[in-house]
């Protein structure tokens, strides 16, 4: 081998050195900058798997819907009633009320009232008064409550209330109705099994009076005339205006259950 070639094969040798450098060099830069970003951001981890199931495991099946109480059903109305009633504000007011009663429910308390309504039993016989809601008054309204009626014996103050087509009070008859709708028709009392002829309509639900006061209908129609005489009320239940029921019946029911 000459001088010359052994020159020229040196030259090669350095030349691949060079470009063996040169790739390693590139190559640990890249490894570089990829252990970089690792250190900056490490990638998420992969959910924990225990045979084949996951830690936080979406369901299948769609939830079930808790169980509630089913709802409580009025029941059949089986007579209608009215009262007419005036408001003796600057602006008078005059509107009806129409009530459903519950006749299978409470039979004799819905028989009490409709006779009251209807002004067909005479005097009573203890107060001597018309058994009739003609002409008597709402003597007590407390707004956010109840509107109470039904002293025929004439007394804003509600007398000792009222009396009954039957003679003084009568007994509690059902408690089987709640007080957990609006517009109720109830029986007001001075305690257990005193039902005279002073009734109420609630404007909230009351269910504290459940168990104390008999339901035994509800509003069908005139909701806002049960509203108006709510306004007139106060906190201490006397009325700012005279509310007065001009005059009282009773209507036809249809053979379906009305409300």
């Amino acid at each position: 081998e000459t001088a010359t070639e052994r020159s020229k094969s040196n030259d090669r040798k350095a030349a691949h050195a060079t470009v063996m450098v040169v790739v390693s060099a590139s190559t640990l830069r890249t490894l570089i900058a990829i252990a970089a970003l690792l250190l900056i951001a490490p990638p998420k981890t992969c959910p924990v798997v225990t045979a084949g199931v996951l830690d936080d495991p979406v369901p299948r099946e769609k939830a079930k819907k808790p169980k509630l109480k089913p709802k409580a059903e009025l029941p059949e109305v089986t007579h209608k009633v009215y009262l007419d009633v005036f408001i003796d504000e600057d602006e008078p007011i005059r509107g009806r009320i129409t009530l459903g009663l519950f006749g299978k429910t409470a039979p004799k308390t819905a028989e009490n009232f409709l006779s009251l309504c209807a002004c067909d039993k005479g005097h009573g016989k203890i107060s001597g008064k018309p058994l009739c809601y003609k002409g008597t008054k709402f003597h007590r309204i407390i707004p956010n409550f109840m509107i109470q009626g039904g002293n025929i014996f004439g007394n804003d103050s509600g007398g000792g209330g009222g009396e009954s087509i039957y003679g003084g009070y009568f007994d509690d008859e059902s408690f089987a109705v709640p007080h957990n709708k609006l517009y109720t028709l109830s029986m007001a009392n001075s305690g257990p099994n005193t039902n005279g002829s002073q009734f109420f309509i609630n404007t909230v639900k009351a269910s504290w009076l459940d168990g104390k006061n008999v339901v035994f209908g509800m509003v069908l129609a005139g909701f806002e005339m049960v509203d108006e005489i709510e306004a007139v009320g106060t906190n201490e239940g006397r009325p700012q205006v005279e509310v007065t029921i001009e005059s009282s019946g009773v209507l036809p029911v249809s053979p379906l259950k009305d409300g």
